[in-house]
């Protein structure tokens, strides 16, 4: 099975950058002028509740129904006659149930069972400020109550995209400084993103003058969102709001228990009231980071630590990245080196009152930050300039905006084989403060009869982080037991999302019945089991849409699914550039009844193989080792009966050399 020092490595990313939404970001949340609500709950409206729900369809309407489906939870609810469910529906190019127009805004009352239409607009942009200021003024005066919450439903785009993508207006969308326009001179009990990764302190900041509560989540929300029957009949029932945030918690996190994505699934509920005093404790903690920039080894702990802090949304080559990590993890892992870090926790702790999340996501602190791992210049000028904490933006530009390319990353030993035949490199000191992550990619060459056979081929397997790290030499092992992950006994090609104590995330991109998509698989530690852990399905997730959204939607693998394996085809005879290759299609699996299968296959003895580092750094940039040519030692019957423990090579090293296929045609 996997080994511990897997750990200490994380995923590749890239860089995610929500294009649909093209406003400007110029204004700094804290220049806003964000007055405290001055507006009295009208006297009809006393001892009454209400939920607003501000509806954008979008994609996730017209391509899934998620939306109607959620308004059938509310129409089934049951609210008493002091309550009122109000919904604004927009934005997508087709509604899937209830007669709802695709071709106009219309606001509904929900009442004794019944959707009811009560004011119909011409089509306009659910992602403009002013049609959500004029959906709150239309909510308080015609259905005011002393108790309220508002609750914005869409695509999220995380610290740096908006939320409610309007599909007909060209994914328009409510960015952070719209949003405090149109929620100024308001306040509500509590407000709600169903949204994907909207858990992020930059929200929290953009909306703490506007309510008591924000429920959101870190990750990716499978398309079922919320729970809208407990939302309403607990709001219904006057529970107080901390108590009805938990109530949608642990509703949610059930209803995701029984659908695909579920084992990812998060939801939090912010106290904004305590958000002054994180606020203070991570401009504390930022400021912390830059001076442990200037110590021996200090940006590279901090590296370290995010590194193994959770991270969320796309994350592979394949998939794109989002570029968020859960903030508690990253300070719970500075906690040694940084005084500021333990006070942070403190504060998240008091400001995040309750959490949830899947297997794969039960050890979060609540609330996420944007932190570049692979990145454009402009997605980093955009967040520098809407970031609500002036330490961490100097942290940031004192690491990032002095870089101008070049090589950071420095081999003193290209590749050389240990006294226990396992290949290993070493970097140089200089290395160290830029180095973000170490991990390999394998490729298969398959001659044939012979080494002169025209068919011979050689394919990229995917790359993985099952290695030995010592991080205070600089010097990395193989682990290379023969074996590769396999999804029913045919080899995928795949990469690391996410690492940490808990888990390691995959992906794989592969083609179902003839669609492009991801497999997402994980592997949980769990030292019940003999290997110390498990491997077990996600599902299929299609990453980013084609206005780079991250799709909400997980689906299941089903019995008779035909799932073909994406691979990158070489051609040995010519050197090419890997990143200019083209996926393509490879074997093609059946899913049987059993769902799919992930485990580790043994590699067979009639192909060569071929292994090489990588090492990236901060910017995004990857550096090479030499290569190893390697001819197992071991045939696919015997590791099948007896797999070989963790250090102890499978193969034999024939030689190591430089290829040119690894690196890119610059």
């Amino acid at each position: 099975m996997r080994r511990s020092g897997i750990l200490f490595c994380a995923a590749l990313s890239l860089c995610l950058v929500f294009s649909g939404c093209e406003k400007s970001t110029d204004t700094k949340l804290e220049d806003i002028s964000t007055p405290v609500s001055e507006i009295s709950v009208p006297e009809n409206g006393a001892g009454k509740s209400a939920v607003y729900v501000y509806m954008c369809g979008s994609t996730l309407e017209t391509k899934q129904g998620a939306a109607t489906k959620n308004i059938a939870e509310m129409i089934n609810a049951y609210a008493d006659e002091n309550t009122s469910v109000v919904i604004q529906t927009g934005g997508a190019k087709k509604w899937r149930d209830y007669d709802i127009p695709a071709n106009a805004v219309v606001r509904y009352e929900i009442k004794d069972g019944e959707l009811n239409e009560k004011q119909r607009q011409d089509n306009i942009s659910m992602g403009e400020e002013q049609t959500l200021s004029d959906f709150i003024d239309y909510c308080v005066s015609e259905y005011p109550a002393e108790k309220t919450a508002l609750i914005l439903w869409d695509h999220g785009g995380g610290a740096l995209g908006g939320v409610c993508y309007d599909e007909n207006f060209g994914m328009d969308c409510l960015m952070p400084d719209e949003l405090v326009g149109a929620l100024s001179g308001r306040h509500f009990d509590l407000i709600g993103f169903d949204a994907c990764m909207m858990a992020t302190n930059e929200t929290a900041a953009a909306v703490k003058e506007y309510a008591d509560y924000m429920l959101a989540s870190e990750e990716i929300e499978p398309t079922g969102g919320w729970d809208y029957k407990a939302l309403i009949e607990n709001f219904s029932a006057g529970k107080s709001t901390e108590e009805v945030g938990k109530t949608v918690c642990d509703s949610y996190i059930e209803k995701c228990s029984d659908s695909v994505g579920g084992d990812i699934a998060t939801l939090s509920l912010f106290d904004l009231r305590e958000y002054n005093g994180f606020s203070k404790a991570f401009d504390e903690f930022a400021a912390s980071l830059s001076q442990e920039i200037n110590k021996q080894y200090g940006n590279f702990k901090i590296v370290r630590a995010l590194e193994t802090s959770a991270r969320f949304g796309a994350g592979s080559y394949d998939e794109g990245a989002s570029n968020l990590i859960d903030l508690y993890g990253f300070a719970e892992n500075l906690s040694d080196d940084s005084t500021a870090a333990v006070p942070l926790k403190k504060a998240i702790e008091q400001m995040i009152v309750y959490k949830v999340g899947g297997r794969g996501r039960n050890d979060l602190g609540g609330v996420s930050l944007y932190f570049p791992q692979r990145y454009t210049a402009a997605e980093l000028t955009n967040y520098l300039e809407a970031c609500s904490s002036a330490s961490y933006c100097d942290y940031l530009s004192e690491i990032y905006s002095g870089y101008h390319g070049g090589k950071t990353i420095f081999f003193s030993d290209m590749g050389s084989v240990d006294e226990s035949g396992n290949f290993r490199i070493q970097l140089t000191e200089e290395s160290r403060k830029y180095l973000k992550s170490v991990q390999f990619s394998l490729l298969s060459f398959h001659y044939g009869k012979n080494i002169s056979d025209p068919s011979a081929e050689l394919l990229c397997m995917g790359e993985d982080n099952d290695l030995d790290f010592d991080w205070d030499s600089l010097t990395f092992t193989s682990n290379f037991r023969g074996i590769w992950l396999a999804l029913d006994g045919v080899y995928l090609n795949y990469s690391v999302v996410d690492s940490n104590r808990d888990h390691i995330i995959f992906s794989a991109p592969v083609n179902v019945n003839g669609k492009r998509s991801n497999l997402r698989f994980m592997f949980v530690w769990d030292d019940g089991y003999s290997g110390g852990g498990y491997y077990k399905v996600i599902g299929l997730w299609d990453g980013l849409d084609e206005n780079n959204l991250a799709d909400k939607n997980i689906t299941p693998l089903k019995e008779g699914d035909k799932i073909t394996i994406l691979r990158k085809e070489i051609d040995p005879e010519h050197d090419c550039a890997m990143s200019e290759i083209p996926l393509s299609e490879g074997e093609t699996v059946t899913i049987g009844e059993n769902g799919g299968v992930i485990d580790e296959r043994p590699l067979s003895e009639q192909n060569q193989y071929r292994y090489v580092f990588i090492a990236d750094d901060i910017f995004g940039n990857r550096f090479y080792s030499d290569t190893a040519s390697l001819e197992m030692l071991y045939t696919y019957d015997e590791l099948i009966k007896n797999p070989l423990p963790d250090g102890e090579c499978a193969a034999r090293i024939t030689e190591i050399v430089y290829r040119n296929y690894w690196y890119t045609s610059d």
